[in-house]
């Protein structure tokens, strides 16, 4: 059969979703790189040879995200374990009270018990020749996070503020959500329709050939957390300094203190060079990136064997010789 451009089957993807940086960027000092995730990137874009034709397509996809969980730690330290879970729930009851006046529902809050450990100090004592140490139990450390869901980002400020009214400081994640991933899908499978059209066009050009009746389809789907796209960097000039051989030959002692230098972190979305198609790509938003990695193959028909013919001669018994024709 001929070449037809269609998008058939059932369609396999993965979804995760996306991290905004908050503290965690810290950590992350490697950035995203599409180019070494072992997909087809440097790929040829369209292969065509004996075997029939291959047609790849790569789409990125910039979205804003419909909510934002925020993720906040709290801890909290007491002699016994009801005291110290006391403290903790006090602060934690009142930050919750306090949020449903920013008009947050109760099941957009959630609690998360994290850990309870024992908390241990040095006790020491002294006798006219040695100093004695003992470890020994001070009490009860009690951990928890509580998970928050914000449809506003224009919130996100107020509710900081709202949480150092608590003695609640640790910011540690927020997770970007959308909730139509499907219809994303979609809008990008179409793309990639639309590119497969136009790019089919390199088979006109080299001559017709027929090919099997049903292609092999394969679609890698998912989208990129920004918590890993993070790059950090520290400028700064320093003045020259010579050291003098006076602080070697003498008992003086240099200490040099360094100013602390400042660290910037910028968002580096992911590269754009290996993509056919970027959806959305002049919003400056911080969101959610999805990938979209379109492959199709149309295998060449094989034609069928001619059948070849195989002769044998016998001998009847009266000494005639006959030849006979036997199909393969």
């Amino acid at each position: 059969m001929k070449l037809k451009i269609t998008i058939a089957g059932i369609l396999f993807f993965g979804m995760t979703y996306a991290q905004h940086g908050a503290n965690q960027v810290y950590t992350n000092q490697n950035p995203y790189n599409y180019k070494n995730m072992g997909g087809f990137p440097n790929a040829e874009k369209v292969s065509y040879n004996d075997d029939g034709i291959t047609y790849r397509i790569a789409i990125l996809n910039n979205i804003k995200p419909d909510s934002y969980m925020v993720t906040l730690g709290l801890n909290d330290e007491a002699l016994s374990v009801k005291d110290c879970n006391a403290k903790i729930n006090k602060r934690l009851d009142g930050f919750k009270s306090a949020l449903k006046k920013m008009g947050i529902k109760d099941e957009e809050i959630f609690v998360d018990f994290i850990s309870q450990t024992k908390i241990y100090d040095y006790k020491s004592s002294s006798t006219s020749n040695q100093v004695n140490i003992t470890q020994e139990s001070k009490g009860f450390e009690i951990k928890k996070n509580i998970i928050i869901k914000l449809k506003d980002a224009n919130l996100f400020d107020k509710l900081i503020d709202l949480a150092s009214e608590y003695e609640i400081h640790n910011i540690i994640k927020v997770d970007y959500k959308k909730a139509d991933s499907e219809k994303i899908y979609d809008e990008m499978l179409a793309e990639a329709n639309e590119i497969l059209k136009s790019r089919s066009k390199i088979y006109d050009k080299y001559g017709k050939r027929d090919f099997e009746e049903l292609p092999q389809l394969s679609v890698n789907f998912y989208s990129i957390q920004p918590g890993k796209q993070y790059k950090t960097f520290t400028a700064f000039e320093s003045s020259d300094t010579n050291y003098y051989n006076e602080y070697y030959s003498s008992n003086k002692v240099m200490i040099r203190k360094e100013q602390r230098k400042d660290k910037a972190f910028y968002y580096d979305g992911i590269d754009i060079d290996s993509f056919d198609k970027i959806m959305n790509s002049d919003s400056p938003v911080v969101g959610i990136q999805y990938v979209m990695e379109f492959n199709i193959s149309y295998k060449t028909k094989k034609k069928p064997k001619e059948e070849t013919k195989k002769l044998y001669h016998i001998i009847t018994p009266n000494g005639d010789v006959k030849t006979l024709d036997l199909k393969n």
